[in-house]
């Protein structure tokens, strides 16, 4: 199982763009090279219509591809609650429609207070009417959080797996391998408890983010950090030293079954060299 997991064929690789032209153009590199599971992300510009249409294009011109995309209620959130809600139905329906069997809901770096993933997760489960389960949720999760941000972080997870309707658990990226492992430990556990009180789902999966290093990435990353990624001092410094650490969390993912999802830049034969090597431990 462990071995299928770390083929390049069953790698997700998390992809973004500007165009629709730019998007045909990473499908056709991925479709060549006998890629073809990928991840839409709802971010900065990607989202709404232009995220929806994106699907779209995909599925249609692609239909080999497994495509997951993302739902952040940061970026799709419309006025109110009410709103977003019905967007948020809608988006299920139309991906759903479109042959997707996965989506990944994400609360955003910024939650808000009328409605986050926890309350988007209740709805459904309270409108079976509304949505039957027949498209696999998936949730983020970040056991790199400092002290009391963990213990809530916990508390939340316990919350969005209670709606009986996550099937996936996706780890945000983090250099700190000595707290990942302890707290993988912890969160095998939960999902452990979770599979053996839900008959509805039978087997959560984990999701593990990497970030395959170079020069450019991670100088662009110490001057802008994304919100909520922690990394040291030493990774961000040298390339050396992040190609070790990425590794090790390749080597941990595989042990506790962790399918690495890739989110850094993968659109050349440099690009899918470089990460190759790192499949090929």
């Amino acid at each position: 199982m462990k071995d299928i997991l770390f083929d390049l064929r069953n790698i997700r690789i998390e992809i973004s763009f500007k165009s629709f032209e730019e998007l045909r153009k990473i499908l056709s590199f991925y479709q060549r090279n006998n890629i073809n599971k990928i991840n839409i992300p709802c971010k900065n510009s990607l989202k709404k219509d232009f995220l929806l249409e994106s699907i779209k294009i995909s599925k249609k011109e692609f239909p080999d591809f497994d495509i997951i995309p993302h739902f952040s209620i940061l970026h799709e959130f419309k006025r109110n609650r009410v709103n977003t809600q019905d967007s948020f139905l809608n988006f299920l329906l139309t991906v759903k429609n479109l042959g997707c069997k996965h989506i990944l809901l994400v609360s955003g770096s910024q939650k808000r207070t009328t409605f986050d993933s926890i309350k988007a997760l209740t709805m459904l489960k309270d409108n079976t009417l509304l949505f039957k389960q027949n498209i696999s949720i998936g949730v983020a999760f970040n056991p790199y959080l400092p002290g009391y941000l963990f213990d809530e972080e916990i508390l939340r997870l316990e919350k969005k797996l209670q709606s009986g309707l996550v099937s996936s658990i996706w780890i945000q990226f983090g250099t700190d391998l000595k707290l990942f492992k302890s707290r993988v430990k912890i969160l095998s556990k939960i999902i452990s408890t979770a599979n053996n009180y839900n008959s509805d789902i039978s087997h959560i999966k984990m999701f593990g983010s990497i970030l395959i290093p170079s020069r450019q990435f991670l100088a662009r990353f110490k001057f802008r950090q994304w919100k909520g990624v922690y990394c040291s001092s030493e990774f961000l410094e040298s390339v050396d030293i992040a190609n070790n650490i990425v590794k090790e969390l390749f080597t941990t993912y595989k042990k506790y079954n962790i399918c690495p999802i890739v989110e850094t830049n993968i659109s050349n034969e440099d690009h899918l060299k470089k990460l190759k090597m790192f499949i090929n431990l």
